[in-house]
């Protein structure tokens, strides 16, 4: 697997879920989503090719409004429904709302939290590799690890944040969200 093909798989695919519940919600015609999804999977593979992004997520939900944007535009008609989902796709205003302000401080107080809870060297290796943008053959010089040690640690890392934001991001759908997630990930 090249360098590409693990960041999509490590970066993007973790949240298809919350994709596809995305652009179910925001476009009208449910039978075009399947497809839409995999378009915006070739725009971020795409770009992704060109310049791996600094937040994924951010990026990845980008592509998706404004891959519904351009299919919007596109359209010749555009049903009333969908005027009230253009706000929330910020068609009509670029300003951003304090609303999209205080959500984004929010998450970045989990990613940190989530930080603090990884063990040591999961952490360095992660902060080497995505904070500080180092090659795989630069940490491991930098931690003094063989590069299939960093490797590991990353997989670790990243199977450990994933699984908290994607059970977070579950409970939250679901309601559940009573902060027993942080005690149970300590717990680990």
């Amino acid at each position: 697997m090249d360098d590409l093909d693990q960041w999509f798989a490590e970066q993007i695919l973790p949240f298809e879920g919350a994709l596809t519940a995305y652009l179910r919600r925001v476009w009208p015609d449910a039978s075009e989503v399947a497809d839409l999804r995999q378009e915006v999977y070739v725009r971020v593979y795409q770009g992704a090719g060109r310049q791996r992004p600094p937040v994924a997520r951010f990026f990845l939900f980008s592509v998706a409004r404004n891959l519904l944007i351009d299919r919007l535009r596109k359209s010749r008609v555009v049903p009333i429904d969908l005027m009230a989902d253009l706000d929330a796709l910020n068609v009509l205003s670029d300003d951003i709302s304090a609303d999209r302000i205080l959500s984004g401080r929010q998450e970045l107080a989990r990613l940190e939290a989530a930080l603090g809870d990884l063990p040591a060297r999961c952490r360095e290796t992660f902060v080497l590799r995505r904070i500080d943008e180092l090659s795989q053959r630069e940490t491991a010089e930098k931690m003094g690890v063989s590069e299939a040690t960093v490797e590991k640690q990353m997989v670790k890392a990243m199977r450990i944040l994933a699984d908290r934001f994607w059970n977070a991001a579950s409970r939250s759908a679901q309601g559940t969200d009573d902060g027993k997630a942080d005690s149970d990930e300590k717990r680990r």
